[in-house]
């Protein structure tokens, strides 16, 4: 049980409760870095490792 907070009738402060949505720009920069890292791997070894590794990493990620 956690302990009891040190003043119960201090005033909630503006917003308390809620967490901003962080999801839509967590997906643009995850497809960037994506984007960055295939591209990278493309010019290093080229495209047909490339496409493998692109290939491999949808096949491992779990869907739900």
């Amino acid at each position: 049980m956690p302990p009891p907070r040190p003043y119960e009738d201090r005033p909630q402060l503006p917003g308390a409760g809620r967490v901003e949505d962080y999801t839509t720009p967590f997906l643009i920069v995850a497809g960037m870095l994506c984007y960055i890292a295939l591209f990278t791997l493309w010019a290093m070894c080229g495209l047909p490792v490339a496409l493998v590794s692109a290939v491999l990493v949808d096949r491992v990620i779990p869907r739900s």
